[in-house]
């Protein structure tokens, strides 16, 4: 059987240029891949996106093009470049089960915005399942923001080999926080490998804030130079609970208020831990533990300069909090010159209980000239166990 005829075909491939073929055949196979649920590969570089990532040019509409298409098991592949992002408001939403995926340290989203210096912004808010990979980004306009809303419920949102700046350095007068949480129900959240530096908050969740957090971890990460606290788990009004913090690196923090600047602090939260961090230049707390917060293990840790411009302590605990564990730290204060504790357990003012069930063992605490070893409030557990003290060099007569 003849199908056409030479005649007939040598028309037919006259009309039909190379390029034209190329686009027909990638139709057909994103088509084919939608049809069959196979996760797809979307390019933000290349057509119909045509992110330019050339530091100028905005690039917040082909990001969003890339979403509307994502679906479930999607990756939306970011080449390195510079992608300027104009912010005009609320978040943009990463549509659930989608990989944002860039190339760690030369993939950088740098934001910017339409409007003024006083007008808040807010950069992405991921649904579930959502996976941000190998992405670096910065605010690099002077703009009150959060970058990462975590609000709704949602859960499996992970973080990995990202980079955070938020330049307050360079706009001091206008705050970035990296991530906020406390609205809607959030499960199962990770941070691994991920530098937050040089915002206000690193997390934080406000005090008025009414949601869920269970089941959230940081590990292999960095927090540098922000001016509040780099992880503020505090539920007042909500529920915070299964915490873990892990190998992680903590230091310079620049806060200079004697309400925050903790590496980590613990209000209302049950069931967290952190082991094994390694903290150093702070002028609060470095670990902060109160307000009813239970079962809490501070473990394995290495804390230096910590408590350099407040008189209380390097941990510090407070406020009815409950079986708390400090064990096998190391505490350094030779760097204090000031009256500071290495370990305080306090009632922290009469509208809360002491706390209680408060074990201090197994630790090495190495005072500086005029520091305090510790105060253990009466009731507040039983006597220290097991720890090696070193006093402070000899003053000078």
């Amino acid at each position: 059987m003849v199908l056409f005829s030479s005649h007939k075909q040598d028309s037919i491939i006259d009309g039909i240029t190379m390029k034209h073929l190329h686009l027909f055949l990638t139709l057909f196979a994103v088509l084919a891949c939608a049809a069959d649920g196979t996760p797809r590969t979307l390019n933000l570089r290349e057509a119909p996106y045509a992110a330019a990532a050339d530091g100028t040019a905005d690039d917040r509409p082909a990001l969003l093009r890339a979403f509307a298409d994502a679906r479930p098991g999607d990756t939306i592949l970011l080449p390195p470049g510079d992608y300027r992002i104009v912010l005009t408001g609320g978040a943009a939403t990463v549509p659930e089960g989608v990989t944002l995926w860039g190339h760690s340290g030369k993939t950088r989203l740098l934001l910017d915005t339409s409007g003024t210096t006083s007008d808040y912004r807010e950069f992405l808010r991921p649904k579930s399942g959502v996976t941000l990979l190998g992405l670096t980004v910065e605010r690099a306009a002077d703009f009150p923001c959060v970058l990462f809303p975590l609000h709704g419920d949602a859960e499996n949102i992970a973080f990995r080999d990202c980079r955070i700046s938020g330049g307050q350095s360079r706009f001091p007068g206008r705050y970035c926080h990296a991530l906020r949480v406390g609205h809607g129900t959030l499960r199962n959240v990770i941070l691994s490998g991920v530098t937050i530096e040089d915002c206000c908050y690193g997390l934080f969740q406000p005090n008025a804030a009414t949601g869920t957090l269970e089941g959230l971890t940081v590990e292999h990460s960095r927090f540098a130079r922000n001016t509040s606290s780099d992880l503020e788990f505090n539920a007042p009004n909500g529920v915070m609970r299964g915490i873990t913090v892990r190998d992680c690196f903590f230091s310079d923090n620049r806060s200079k208020t004697p309400g925050g600047g903790f590496a980590v602090g613990f209000a209302n939260v049950q069931n967290a831990r952190v082991e094994n961090c390694v903290m150093r230049g702070y002028g609060s707390e470095i670990l902060h533990v109160e307000d009813r917060s239970a079962d809490i293990l501070l473990t394995g840790n290495t804390l230096s300069a910590g408590s350099l411009l407040q008189p209380n302590g390097v941990i510090m605990v407070l406020s009815d909090s409950k079986r708390v564990t400090i064990a096998n730290n190391v505490i350094d204060a030779r760097a204090n010159t000031n009256r500071a504790h290495l370990i305080l357990v306090t009632a922290g003012g009469t509208r809360f209980a002491n706390p209680s069930e408060v074990s201090v063992t197994s630790n090495v605490l190495v005072n500086g000239a005029s520091t305090r070893t510790w105060y253990l409030q009466g009731g507040s557990g039983p006597p220290p166990s097991a720890n090696l003290v070193f006093p402070g060099p000899a003053k000078p007569e």
